[in-house]
């Protein structure tokens, strides 16, 4: 039987399990049709509400980083200020680069246009775990994996504000798909299998540098196959044949990952040690910031080792923490009954390369302890893969209770629509700061309040922007023809940027000459800012930001 033929069938067998899945839903149910209304209903949201959210803390410095590197393209090379300009040589500009590119013909306005890329990539993203979900479980593994990723809004919400974490995580996500599909195409991947993966590795490089982390995600499943055929066939070069054959069939996907990186990134190959540079800052980025976290404030490079696990445990959706544990007892259960078998199981493998995806950075930060910013943002991209472990084993599940009774499937299906329900009316109810969202194990946003980093992108500095500049509007123009001054307890474009003109509000740097201060609810900024507050931004019962009005309160001191 020729390789051709044996991907053929194994394809067929995929389809056909898939197809028997579908058998667990009430007659009429098809899965793929709201697998795609949902993806129609994201992308209509999404371009409905991208103009709802604020400029995030580092979008300036992004921003300008773009418009940077498209300048080293437009001049032939010649402007070379993206290296110079602060640690963003460091990073990967691919998302910069293409909002930069936008925004030389955009009629929308400079953030605006790059929250909507954001959301498109998210909207990118979705698709992908749409079809790991499909590749692994059937069209009903499908509907769960897109479901469960919709609803986390630690996903939904940085989509649209985090330039760097977001897309990396999606283009991480889809290279763990590539990879699995090539698996699934054993002995040797299709041509095209390879250069998706080349595509979403290139992108993900052009990103970040620790998209090199794939490598360890595929090393288990590399050496169980290796084991496991040895144990078939007891031929050692063969097995090496097999494994050579399969690697040679990846190998159009190095080129396109060297070019998407060159071009994404060009100071990476301005000098052959660049990638070694930026693969030894990575665990050791320079940032001396403090960090909220139990109630305690920290040093970012003096966390506690369980400061990203509970923070996972915090931030994921009830569903998604229930769909892990499911996840866990049906690996388990398959590990008993399959045996020796899984070891070249090609769903088994699959399998293994999302737990190591979960598994390998969580243990870099529980044991190599590297510095890490406010909140998951780093670490963003273990998200996906562990969301997707736990929309299987909510798809196993359904699947395992509907096999013993049609009652207790249909039972658990309520309950998620229900809890899906529930969990969208708590992400409305944050919009446009979905990604501070704690679960109720948290106590929900009000009960993390104070004791975990809240709005540290400052988003909310935008509505509070928009909220003062009625009250100052109403006070007409200075005596003296000056203007209002603001000063902005956070990063003043997040707010300024929402200055309207007939308000005549403008930035100052200086509280002592201010009229007003917005700010942000951290405790740097509860030390040190004066007068009383006229406006609060609340969500799920805490305030996230605030203005004060310091006209006539010279001598006021901190609340």
């Amino acid at each position: 039987m020729s390789d051709l033929a044996a991907q053929k069938i194994a394809s067929k067998s995929l389809r056909e399990r898939g197809a028997g899945l579908l058998a667990g839903w009430a007659p009429g149910f098809k899965p793929e049709f709201f697998s795609r209304l949902i993806i129609l209903g994201l992308a209509i949201i999404a371009f409905e509400t991208y103009r709802d959210y604020g400029v995030s803390w580092d979008e300036q410095v992004q921003n300008i980083y773009g418009h940077d590197l498209l300048s080293y393209y437009v001049s032939d090379f010649q402007d070379q200020s993206a290296f110079h300009f602060l640690n963003l040589k460091y990073y990967g500009g691919a998302f910069d680069l293409l909002a930069a590119i936008l925004n030389s013909f955009s009629p929308f306005g400079e953030y605006e246009t790059r929250h909507l890329l954001g959301g498109i990539i998210g909207l990118i993203g979705f698709v992908g775990a749409w079809r790991m979900g499909k590749l692994l479980g059937g069209e009903r593994g499908g509907l769960f994996a897109l479901l469960l990723m919709a609803l986390t809004p630690l996903l939904y919400g940085h989509n649209f504000i985090n330039p760097k974490d977001a897309p990396f995580a999606w283009a991480l996500l889809w290279s763990i798909y590539y990879i699995c599909r090539a698996i699934t195409e054993l002995p040797k991947p299709s041509t095209g299998t390879a250069i998706g993966l080349g595509v979403a590795l290139g992108l993900a490089m052009g990103t970040r540098v620790v998209a090199v982390i794939v490598l360890l995600y595929c090393a288990p499943a590399f050496i169980a196959y290796a084991i496991g055929r040895y144990r078939e066939i007891r031929h050692a070069r063969k097995v090496a044949h097999e494994l050579g054959s399969f690697v040679g069939g990846l190998w159009p996907a190095i080129p396109i990952v060297l070019v998407l990186t060159a071009l994404f990134w060009p100071w990476v190959v301005q000098s052959p040690g660049n990638l070694d540079v930026a693969i030894q800052l990575f665990s050791h980025f320079p940032w001396k910031g403090e960090v909220v976290f139990n109630g305690h404030i920290y040093n970012s490079t003096n966390l506690p080792w369980e400061y990203l696990p509970v923070l996972i445990f915090y931030q994921l959706p009830e569903m998604a923490l229930v769909g892990i544990v499911l996840a866990v007892v049906f690996g388990a259960m398959a590990m008993v009954k399959g045996g020796t078998s899984l070891l070249t199981n090609k769903t088994a493998l699959c399998y293994s390369v999302l737990i190591s995806a979960v598994a390998v950075p969580l243990l870099d930060f529980v044991i190599g302890r590297p510095e890490i910013y406010n909140g998951i943002r780093h670490f963003l991209f273990m998200v996906p893969p562990l969301v997707m472990l736990a929309a299987m084993g909510l798809d196993r599940a359904y699947g395992w209770l509907r096999a013993r009774a049609t009652l207790l499937g249909h039972g658990f299906a309520l309950v998620v629509v229900l809890a899906a329900s529930w969990q969208t009316l708590l992400i409305t109810r944050l919009h446009p700061d979905e990604y501070l969202y704690f679960n109720s194990l948290a106590g929900g946003v009000r009960g993390a309040a104070g004791r975990f980093d809240m709005d540290y992108w400052g988003l909310s500095l935008a509505e509070a922007a928009k909220d003062l500049a009625p009250q100052v509007e109403k006070l007409g123009v200075k005596a003296n023809g000056n203007p209002w001054w603001v000063y902005v307890c956070g990063d003043w474009l997040s707010a300024a940027y929402f200055f309207p003109p007939e308000a005549h509000m403008h930035y100052t740097g200086a509280q002592s000459v201010a009229d007003f201060v917005i700010a942000i609810r951290e405790p740097y900024c509860t030390d040190q800012v004066k007068g009383k507050h006229v406006l609060e931004v609340r969500r799920g019962g805490s305030v996230l930001s605030y203005a004060t009005d310091l006209r006539g309160e010279p001598d006021y001191k901190p609340q």
